[in-house]
């Protein structure tokens, strides 16, 4: 009787193939990180150098990828990447150009009404222009008449309110010395206002901000001058209201407007 032999390998496993594991493209990480940093370009027109950059990283990203076989991981990065300079660089300009807009429109009605009224020698109703807006006077001659038929009795209403109160004087004072107040008022409606432009619109501290300039020609010992004045004003929402409103924060001037701000 024979004695079956044992297999040697009997024992021994079958040797596998190991597959390498594919690499991660550092570049097609860091084209993610910038494709995040796309959105700033909604805060700024300056920050579209990120959904420009990101597209380039893209590109470099795409070709590291193959140089990999098999090719290496990240084509979902660069895609993500991507999706983000487009939604950054094509959502951003269009939301600041239309806030921009927004605000230009809506502020340079009250810069012209504060034009108008120190051209109609008002600067008492012009100053409440620069309080705010809960706790200054209305100037809209509707509102008085409701309370008095004399059509005088508003301004002397405020005119007393500015004199009662000595801040509020002090205010006023510093106001009316100011040098684009100061010649509209010397001027007394003798010259010519045009808009000019509006070279700042902004977001600071929380509130947006614009700057509108104005060019002030008049005539002086028979020669036609023109100075070119600026009004800064902000935008306050007022109390317990869904609204806002704008108010002069500053005039100053003479500037010039090539080199404005």
């Amino acid at each position: 009787m024979s004695v079956p032999q044992v297999r040697q390998d009997a024992w021994q496993e079958p040797e596998t193939e190991i597959v390498p594991s594919r690499p991660v493209s550092g570049l097609a990480v860091l084209c993610a990180i910038v494709g995040l940093l796309s959105l700033l370009a909604f805060f700024d027109l300056a920050l579209l150098v990120f959904p420009l950059a990101t597209v380039v990283l893209a590109v470099l990203a795409w070709r590291h990828l193959y140089k990999f076989d098999p090719p290496a991981m990240g084509m979902g990065a660069i895609r993500f990447a991507l999706v983000l300079a487009v939604f950054g660089g094509v959502g951003g300009p269009v939301h600041l150009l239309s806030l921009r807009g927004f605000l230009v429109s809506e502020s340079k009605a009250a810069a012209e009404r504060f034009v108008a009224l120190l051209q109609q020698n008002k600067p008492h109703l012009a100053f409440q222009l620069t309080r705010d807006p809960t706790a200054r006077l209305p100037i809209e001659e509707e509102i008085w008449r409701e309370h008095s038929p004399e059509p005088q009795a508003s301004d002397q209403l405020i005119w007393d309110s500015i004199a009662k109160d000595s801040l509020t004087r002090e205010d006023f004072e510093g106001f009316v010395n100011r040098f684009p107040v100061r010649t509209l008022l010397h001027l007394n409606g003798n010259c010519r206002v045009r808009y000019y432009s509006s070279p700042v619109a902004q977001q600071r501290h929380g509130k947006y901000q614009v700057h509108h300039l104005y060019a002030v020609t008049y005539n002086h010992e028979g020669r036609t001058r023109t100075v070119v004045l600026a009004i800064q004003l902000e935008r306050q929402r007022l109390r317990e209201k869904r609204q806002a409103d704008w108010v002069v924060t500053d005039v100053f001037g003479p500037v010039d407007p090539n080199r404005y701000p």
